[in-house]
């Protein structure tokens, strides 16, 4: 049943474009706020996480039992994919992608930048400088793919819907909480979640990638504590895309090898996180074919 919901899950994806008609935030927004309110939680940043994120956690689990036992498999698929849609990352990734890639090759960097926004929580520096601008789009456009798909799946086959639920709240809360006095409790949380899913992607770019260079940046990052998801991944994607070069870019146009150079890397990641997506659902196929 879980690889039917995965697979029926990406094909409504694949329809449109994301899980858009199901994101709905309003309800988490206002009932965080109804905690947040509690006078005697004031202070408790653990506690307000918690009570914020699992009361809802715990009785989608409680409906998905409910009606696993009250109709069976099909039940459980009708509720599964939609509450596995609304778990999955906002906005159209590929579409963002597209259209900052356009942006570059025009060499319209402030247009690149805007396009890019929703991948990035902030763009430093100025834009002028297309170097820069690249590196973070990369990085954002890396840790998106990882937060909107890869750690929701990985979260849903190990506990289900609940699992994935689990993720995709902790992620909404640590984005309200940015700028807070609770941002450190819930990005340390959101880190902890996170941090045992980014390592088996970074295993899944070693055997789709560059397996030599990417393995040795996974044993590097294997028990760093230091470093972020974002930069544990750039480590990951700068051993598993090693030796890509400017001729793989497949715009033909005449423009600049930084230009050309820079897309061939972000076409690269796209091609790796769908190689990536490949091996995940096929490992999962073989597991239940096999047990």
């Amino acid at each position: 049943m879980t690889l039917l919901i995965i697979l029926m899950t990406l094909a409504l994806v694949q329809i449109w474009g994301s899980g858009w008609p199901l994101h709905r935030d309003r309800w988490f927004d206002r009932w965080s706020a109804r905690v947040e309110k509690a006078p005697q939680l004031q202070g408790q940043d653990g506690l307000l996480l918690g009570l914020s994120i699992l009361p809802p956690v715990l009785a989608v689990a409680l409906a998905m039992a409910f009606v696993e036992s009250s109709a069976g498999g099909l039940g459980v698929l009708l509720l599964g994919i939609p509450l596995l849609l609304y778990c999955l990352g906002r906005g159209n990734f590929n579409d963002i992608l597209s259209t900052y890639l356009r942006s570059w090759y025009r060499g319209d960097l402030k247009g690149a930048a805007e396009a890019a926004r929703p991948l990035l929580r902030e763009i430093h520096e100025e834009v002028g400088e297309g170097a820069r601008l690249h590196e973070q789009v990369f990085r954002g456009a890396a840790y998106c793919a990882f937060e909107r798909l890869f750690a929701v799946l990985f979260w849903f086959i190990l506990l289900g819907i609940p699992g994935a639920l689990l993720f995709r709240l902790s992620a909404l809360y640590a984005e309200r909480a940015r700028g807070t006095e609770r941002e450190i409790s819930a990005a340390r949380w959101l880190w902890l979640l996170e941090w045992v899913p980014v390592r088996v992607m970074g295993l899944s770019f070693a055997i789709v990638g560059n397996f030599a260079g990417c393995y040795r940046a996974w044993r590097q990052c294997l028990m760093c504590r230091e470093r972020d998801t974002a930069q544990v991944l750039e480590a990951y994607l700068e051993g598993a895309l090693g030796g890509i070069n400017a001729n793989e870019c497949r715009f033909s146009d005449d423009i600049s090898q930084v230009q050309r150079q820079s897309g061939a890397e972000i076409e690269g990641l796209q091609a790796l996180l769908s190689r990536s997506l490949l091996l995940w659902i096929t490992v999962l196929a073989l597991t239940v074919l096999f047990t």
